[in-house]
């Protein structure tokens, strides 16, 4: 019953599948595929299956050891300082946090990385796609008109439901900006702790976010 009790203890052991029970397969398209629709519309289920599937590739098979496999990567790899970051999840759920600096670091980071285009593609475009369509109150501005199409990011959103009513406790708007200047910034903005009364609030503060990033399109 898909709506009842559905005891993991009544599954059949792990790895007791031998290959003359196979039926049928499954193969997926390429990962870049799934990142994209991940990043377009802040699939955060989806984000969370790939942290999972990153810990799978390390032979680890649930959260908190992916968690840990990801962390060790980060720090000893890409030298990302441990204490400047703490993630519950592959989503950035509940209390995660992350610095400023380590977020615009790891953008840096990414950048230099053989799959940087295809991360890069994936992100959502103020004005012209993905979650981030919507955004468009930039426009009204001829002298930040520009920036649609040159703005590639990604939104965070961390509400907490109060006796005093809805707070985002957090709100992440980042990613990467193709100047007026010619140059590509790696940015992140963040706005924490404002009180909110419905979902037009949380709206009109993205779209601050994206004037503000096209501020930036047209400044630096």
């Amino acid at each position: 019953d898909a709506v009842a009790e559905n005891p993991e203890e009544l599954l059949p052991p792990k790895d007791s599948y031998t290959e003359d029970d196979l039926i049928t397969s499954f193969v997926s398209l390429p990962y870049s595929e799934y990142a994209k629709l991940i990043l377009k519309v802040s699939y955060s289920i989806g984000a969370d299956a790939s942290l999972l599937l990153l810990g799978l590739t390390q032979g680890v098979d649930n959260m908190d050891d992916a968690l840990a496999v990801e962390k060790e990567n980060l720090t000893e790899n890409y030298g990302i300082p441990g204490s400047e970051f703490s993630f519950l999840d592959g989503s950035g759920g509940g209390d995660t946090k992350a610095t400023n600096p380590v977020v615009t670091r790891w953008l840096e980071i990414m950048a230099g990385l053989p799959s940087f285009g295809v991360f890069f593609d994936a992100l959502s475009r103020p004005a012209v796609d993905g979650f981030l369509v919507f955004v468009t109150d930039f426009e009204d501005d001829p002298t930040l008109a520009g920036a649609a199409g040159n703005v590639r990011a990604v939104t965070g959103t961390y509400p907490v439901v109060g006796e005093s009513g809805i707070v985002i406790k957090g709100q992440a708007f980042g990613g990467y900006i193709d100047a007026r200047s010619g140059r590509r910034l790696a940015y992140h903005l963040v706005v924490n702790d404002v009180p909110i009364t419905g979902i037009n609030d949380l709206l009109a503060i993205i779209q601050d976010e994206g004037t503000i990033s096209a501020i930036l399109w047209r400044d630096y």
